[in-house]
């Protein structure tokens, strides 16, 4: 097999006047297929000095203590669900999860995981680089001193990403992940490290990586996009949850008042908008309704054509809409609490529509108001 690791670089003033202000701003809103596929890297901060040892000629699987600090087992773990299997560190902690395993190691620092994404489609190698740019950015980016070292394709086809982060107990590691598609599934290894240990087992890690097998037809029951997190609406209005494999956005930028948070399928077919208006009014409800419609026809199409307006149980609105010429359609829930007008919008292209609504329905089921 091709080895994975040959070598580690390191190397709303009114609604009135939002009306006026759009005619000379114009429109925000742009279709699905035109949302731009997100490809910057992370962002970085001073880097810091690792290890540059490169790892040696790998031992065979079952080696004793193969890896310097790591003694690797020879029997094979196989995840219950049958989506993966690999060799394990002995004597590690394993807790397993439905879409993979956590070890940590007895009486020490260092740790593993292994996991599984059911992505739905089979991404473009531009999509699985969003992909990759959102997990490192929405997860590993959320710890403090975050630097991403290098990236460097493998043998296998599979992706190294190399970075150094420190975790809330001020713990510095280093930690390595691969990141391969396999069919519609995504598959992740972390392995992590605190710096003083790095050199003693980065070679059994990779030994461990190696010994990997997988099976995507295992996982295509999987949840689409399991991994996810709870996102805080500003002001703390709402919490709901959300894939870390989609990117995210912030914009203030578009009209005076208006907040907007965009969630972008790495795929760029399906994207959520979380909007908050707020001018320090009260709104009536005829008002927030029109500027629910205004909204639409500026964020997403003027052609945008309602089939459904429904009020829901807890006061919210719900608007069912697509664009005539568009090819996508989507979903939007306003409300308003005191002076804040809140608008939630799903927008997703026709021919992905059974495939992203059970992300829509995981979050609408998630959304809390604290």
């Amino acid at each position: 097999m091709n080895y994975k690791l040959k070598r580690i670089l390191f190397p709303i003033v009114s609604f009135v006047a939002l009306v006026a202000l759009a005619c000379t701003c114009g429109s925000p809103g742009v279709t699905p297929t035109d949302v731009p596929l997100p490809t910057d890297a992370p962002p970085t901060k001073p880097p810091v000095t690792l290890p540059t040892k490169p790892p040696a000629t790998k031992p065979p699987i079952g080696g004793n203590n193969g890896g310097g600090g790591i003694e690797v087992s020879a029997d094979i773990y196989t995840h219950s669900s049958g989506a993966f299997s690999t060799a394990l560190p002995v004597a590690w902690t394993l807790e397993e999860r439905s879409d993979g395993i956590y070890l940590t190691e007895d009486g020490g620092s260092s740790a593993m995981d292994m996991s599984f994404t059911q992505v739905g489609v089979e991404l473009t190698a531009d999509a699985l680089t969003n992909y990759i740019n959102n997990i490192e950015f929405n997860w590993f980016g959320s710890f403090a001193d975050y630097v991403e070292q290098a990236r460097e394709p493998q043998d296998d086809g599979s992706l190294l990403v190399l970075k150094s982060l420190t975790t809330s107990d001020g713990t510095s590691y280093d930690v390595f992940s691969y990141y391969w598609q396999v069919g519609t599934v995504v598959y992740e290894q972390d392995f992590w490290a605190t710096t003083d240990q790095y050199d003693a087992y980065v070679d059994g890690f990779v030994e461990i990586a190696n010994s990997a097998d997988t099976n995507p037809d295992a996982a295509s029951s999987s949840p689409l996009y399991e991994f996810r997190y709870t996102f805080t609406c500003p002001q703390d209005l709402c919490t709901f949850s959300v894939p870390y494999g989609w990117s995210y956005g912030h914009d203030e930028t578009s009209y005076e008042f208006v907040i907007n948070d965009k969630f972008t399928a790495p795929d760029g077919t399906s994207y959520i908008d979380n909007t908050l208006y707020d001018d320090g009014k009260e709104m009536t409800k005829s008002d927030s309704g029109a500027l629910a419609r205004f909204l639409l026809k500026q964020f997403y199409a003027e052609d945008i054509v309602i089939t459904d307006d429904a009020v829901q149980g807890d006061g919210s609105e719900r608007l069912t809409w697509y664009s005539s010429n568009g090819g996508y359609s989507g979903q939007s829930f306003f409300e308003t609490r005191g002076t804040s007008f809140l608008m939630l919008t799903w927008v997703v292209n026709d021919a992905y529509f059974d495939l992203y609504s059970p992300i829509w329905g995981d979050l609408l089921g998630t959304y809390e108001v604290p």
